[in-house]
């Protein structure tokens, strides 16, 4: 599971926006989900990946809010389409080659690249749910 900083923060504030205005946080979820979705699935092959078949950028979904929650990746498991996009996001060992193969970032890179378009989209959200 990935990790980002600055995201408690951002939990926090929604959950203060919450108490004001039901059903707020999941739709600015979704907003950003989204966005973050999208942003994903263009980086998927511009650093260093070889698109073949185009299952990895299709992979990519983003899950329907759960207990304040948003899920954006790839479905786990092996036999999954896009499963190869996790050892090319952290890295692998090759048997074969006999070597660590070295990570070719996309879903950290597209994270840190739209964090201001997502917040952008959650505030206007929030905005639109209080009439601003």
């Amino acid at each position: 599971m990935i990790e980002f900083e600055g995201i408690d923060e951002i939990i926090r504030e929604f959950e203060k926006i919450e108490q004001m205005i039901p059903g707020s946080k999941d739709e600015a979820l979704i907003a950003g989900g989204d966005i973050l979705r999208d942003r994903m699935k263009q980086e998927v092959y511009r650093n260093g990946l070889q698109e073949q078949s185009g299952e990895g950028r299709e992979s990519i979904i983003r899950t329907n809010p759960s207990n304040d929650e948003l899920y954006v990746g790839t479905q786990g498991g092996a036999k999954q389409p896009g499963f190869y996009l996790y050892m090319h996001e952290f890295g692998y060992f090759n048997v074969r080659a006999g070597r660590f193969i070295p990570p070719k970032p996309f879903a950290s890179i597209a994270f840190e690249g739209s964090i201001s378009e997502i917040l952008g989209a959650q505030a206007e959200v929030l905005r639109k749910k209080m009439g601003l």
